[in-house]
């Protein structure tokens, strides 16, 4: 019963948290920066916007895809940023916000959500092209894209309705799944590893938001790779994204501190104690309350530099 009210609590408080956490006048303009695994700023990428969210760096590492707004509050679009110089330049949008942009495999398309129908919708895009297409009509509630596989026939996203479950959709075919199946749990931001056999996700399932790797095709076999509390300073986490060659996951813990686990994901899944690799406190990113899973940042291939939001100096 404790833990119902709990959620239930969480939920009502999450939910508004969306529309009272728009930047103000005071929190913009905004920049992009890279930091290494120390927690040092090296300094900043792409151009400054008035708001940025959603950073995604497109898998040759020569853009980051991101929602900002530059004109009304309620107006986010879908930009490109070139990661050598620093140009910016629209991708798409209309009135209403458009959010969460996902590359495909190969670098060539963009899903994203958008408000443009009314409700939170799929759309996608392919770089050339001028108008986007309807991927997925939403029903119920809000959908919102989260990984590509590598081989380029799923998508994960999050159905956002009195909850969110996490569901998994072979793109242009059939009806979307709800992976996880949890009644009275939130799962969020599932990501495909690199070689497409796991899926790392986020969720409240034992109390806490905590972070779950689950093999693609058997989700209901989990482990919990974040921190347990019981080994000390802290627990749970959000936020996780896989190193490009699968052997390392990231996450943060709080708002400020960034972990690292390794892991092998060739043959039966292995993983290591989740250590701390720093803390940098102000990086908590726009809706730094919207849902503790949600990416607020992304990280090279490499796993040696982190792309984070923060306010620019005037």
């Amino acid at each position: 019963m404790a833990r119902t009210l709990a959620f239930l609590t969480l939920s009502l408080l999450l939910v508004p948290a969306c529309l009272a956490q728009q930047p103000t006048a005071e929190d913009m303009p905004q920049e992009m920066i890279w930091v290494d695994r120390a927690g040092r700023i090296l300094g900043r990428v792409g151009a400054v916007q008035n708001s940025i969210f959603h950073p995604e760096i497109s898998p040759d590492g020569k853009s980051i895809a991101v929602t900002a707004r530059d004109g009304e509050v309620n107006d986010r679009d879908i930009w490109i940023h070139d990661v050598a110089t620093g140009a910016k330049r629209f991708f798409a949008g209309t009135k209403g916000n458009d959010n969460f942009p996902i590359w495909s495999p190969g670098g060539k398309q963009i899903i994203f959500n958008s408000s443009r129908s009314g409700n939170y919708e799929l759309y996608r895009k392919d770089l050339g092209s001028d108008q986007p297409e309807t991927l997925l009509y939403a029903a119920p509630g809000a959908q919102y894209p989260r990984s590509w596989s590598p081989d380029g026939r799923w998508l994960l996203f999050t159905q956002a309705d009195r909850k969110r479950d996490v569901m998994l959709w072979e793109i242009g075919k059939g009806e979307p799944i709800d992976l996880y199946g949890y009644q009275n749990a939130w799962t969020e931001v599932a990501r495909f590893s690199p070689n497409g056999r796991f899926i790392v996700y986020v969720s409240n399932v034992e109390g806490p938001f905590e972070v779950y790797v689950s093999p693609a095709g058997e989700p209901r076999k989990r482990w919990k790779v974040s921190r347990p509390l019981s080994m000390g300073w802290a627990g749970g986490g959000g936020q996780a994204r896989w190193r490009a060659d699968g052997r390392e996951l990231f996450y943060v813990m709080g708002n400020d501190t960034m972990l690292s686990v390794e892991v092998n994901t060739e043959g039966e899944f292995t993983y290591g104690e989740a250590k701390r690799l720093f803390s940098l406190p102000g990086m908590k990113g726009n809706f730094p309350d919207e849902s503790p899973a949600t990416h607020r940042y992304d990280v090279t291939a490499d796993g040696q530099r982190f792309l984070f939001v923060r306010k620019a100096a005037r």
